[in-house]
């Protein structure tokens, strides 16, 4: 009987033995019955571990070669048993069944996507489907699926790593690395990759060990840099020495805005599993105390409350008045996630965090489902010329926001609503604070005679680039749905306000509502830098964020094509310094 085996690798910092000997722990633990063989794959030395039971007859039960297998009873529905394989490469390994979950600690969690990096052809393989996660915006992750000749060339786009996808490998590559497996019926070698290396075709065992072996050829190859955008940085001296306490640093630094509720740096999900933990019903936050006991910290339905919940604790119980307890304390700090009253994800906060670190002498990092990555260099470049390129060929000069920035009464850099404040005055509508369903319209409207420009306004080229951009495209998505309902409630709502505080010059509720169904809609992201004698387009390279450069030409993209024109202003800010 054949097999569709997934093939994944243990982290290199494993033992063989090291490995079994803790798997086998852990089953022990969870009172679960196993039994384990000694064998020989490929000439390289094996483990065969399986957890026994007698409901019927496995699947697996007649994929092993007898000699295997005459010890074991493979009687049950859900097999559970894995195969470790000891090889001059590492160790590689098979799972069936319920079996993942005893060695997911051990397990190479890019191995699949490192290993296709070094077999794609960017211009000759398609995409089938393809799973991203997010850096920036309010898409933390994507599935899409494609028609017939849509090549990796076409996808890698700024702001996005692949996680999972499905791949038809070109022909050439596959005559040359599968040409074994490939057969009249089945003429195409497609993969499955994401933590493995699916070869979506049933093999046997013979037809795995060749697989294992032409794996072990394909590590020898040099990886393609074109997968993605992003560089996984899995140096564990500069991740321990650097990274993490640059992380740790960060949060601490950023604590105060996070517990008044500002947008930060920082947001949380469980690594790899979007989906289940943002639609989790209920995340229990607990502290590990040094005596291997927890107590809780909080309870709350809503996950962007997790980490205020969090800090707020640490404040009132003054484990933050200096940064080594701080840290001690968020190393211990569990995350219990449920659904339906059923614990689905449980373990540290740390692993939780997604963030952009900025470290002065080494650069920029992503922190995202507890990987380090860093943009490419050659992406950088490409960045920084479409960032200048959409800042330039959109630029509205200052034609419909023409006020500076500049200090107020204290000599300190007026805030953000007493710049918006400034347009009070004919042909202008200052909607900065009237929110409704927790969505700014805009914080500034210009009524011109056929248009209306809707302006995002923000100070600083920087992670508020992340916020601005999630506002314009929150605004344009409510927007263009509420223009869509003939009741207009969100536009109702919103000159309600208007009307309230005396701000709607002179504009009835027909009238507001009409310059939305008879003007065109332009919106504006109106921005300023933060860096003394650095314009943004031509100093564009001296903007270090990347965060704040993807948000930008994501926004742009987005709302090109699904909402409305979007055209920039950027605002003079000679006067803040």
């Amino acid at each position: 009987m054949k097999q569709n085996p997934t093939i994944y690798k243990i982290e290199s910092q494993y033992s063989f033995k090291k490995v079994y000997e803790e798997i086998k722990t852990h089953l022990v633990t969870n009172g679960k019955i196993y039994k384990e063989k000694d064998i020989v794959f490929n000439e390289n030395e094996g483990k065969l571990i399986v957890i026994e039971s007698d409901d019927k007859e496995s699947e697996w039960s007649k994929f092993f070669p007898t000699e295997y297998v005459n010890e074991f009873s493979l009687q049950y529905k859900m097999p559970s048993l894995v195969l470790l394989i000891n090889t001059s490469s590492g160790i590689f390994s098979i799972v069936g069944g319920a079996f993942y979950k005893y060695l997911i600690p051990y397990l190479d969690q890019s191995y699949g996507l490192n290993t296709y990096s070094r077999i794609m052809s960017p211009a000759k393989d398609e995409i089938i489907s393809i799973k991203t996660r997010g850096v920036t915006g309010l898409r933390a992750g994507m599935q899409e699926q494609f028609k017939d000749n849509y090549r990796i060339m076409d996808y890698i786009k700024f702001g996005k790593i692949p996680t999972e996808l499905k791949i038809k490998l070109s022909n050439e590559k596959a005559d040359l690395l599968f040409d074994s497996f490939i057969t009249s019926k089945s003429p195409h070698i497609i993969l499955n990759i994401s933590t493995g290396f699916n070869l979506n075709k049933k093999l046997s065992f013979s037809e795995l060990c060749l697989l294992i072996e032409t794996l072990e050829y394909i590590e020898t190859i040099h990886p393609n840099d074109f997968f993605s955008s992003y560089k996984e940085i899995t140096d564990k001296n500069i991740i321990a020495k650097n990274l993490e306490p640059g992380l740790i640093n960060l949060l601490f630094n950023e604590r105060k805005n996070i517990i008044k509720g500002k947008l930060s740096n920082f947001e949380i999900c469980y690594p790899g599993k979007i989906e289940e933990f943002y639609s989790a019903d209920e995340y229990i936050i607990k502290l590990k105390k040094d005596n291997d006991k927890y107590i809780k910290i909080g309870t709350t339905s809503n996950k962007t409350d997790i980490l205020r919940i969090i800090l707020e604790f640490l404040s009132v119980n003054n484990y933050d008045n200096n940064l080594g307890t701080f840290k001690h304390k968020i190393y211990n700090i569990y995350i219990l996630t449920y659904k339906n009253r059923r614990k689905i994800f449980r373990t540290a906060l740390l692993y939780h965090l997604n963030s952009e670190l900025h470290l002065k002498k080494i650069g920029t990092y992503i922190f995202l489902d507890s990987k380090w990555y860093k943009l490419r260099e050659i992406f950088i470049v490409e960045m920084n010329n479409r960032s200048a390129e959409i800042l330039s060929n959109h630029n509205l000069n200052n034609s419909i926001l023409s006020e500076k920035w500049r200090k107020n009464d204290l000599e300190k850099r007026e805030n953000e609503a007493d710049y918006n404040d400034r347009y009070l005055k004919d042909n202008y509508l200052v909607l900065d604070r009237i929110i409704v369903d927790s969505i700014e319209l805009a914080d500034v409207l210009h009524i011109e005679k056929e248009k209306i420009y809707l302006c995002h306004v923000k100070y600083g080229f920087s992670t508020e680039m992340r916020e601005l951009y999630s506002q314009i495209t929150s605004s344009a998505r409510r927007l263009k749905n509420d223009l869509k309902d003939d009741e207009n409630t969100f536009l109702k709502s919103i000159f309600k306000q208007l009307l309230k505080k005396e701000r709607n010059n002179g504009l009835t509720e027909e009238g507001f509502i009409n310059l939305f169904k008879t003007k065109k809609i332009i919106y504006v992201m109106a921005i300023t830098g933060h860096l003394l004698n650095k314009h943004i387009i031509k100093d564009i390279s001296k903007y270090s964020s990347n965060i704040a450069k993807i948000s930008l030409i994501q926004c742009y993209t987005e709302m090109r094509t699904e909402y409305y024109d979007l055209s920039i202003e950027i605002i003079d800010n000679s006067e803040c310094f």
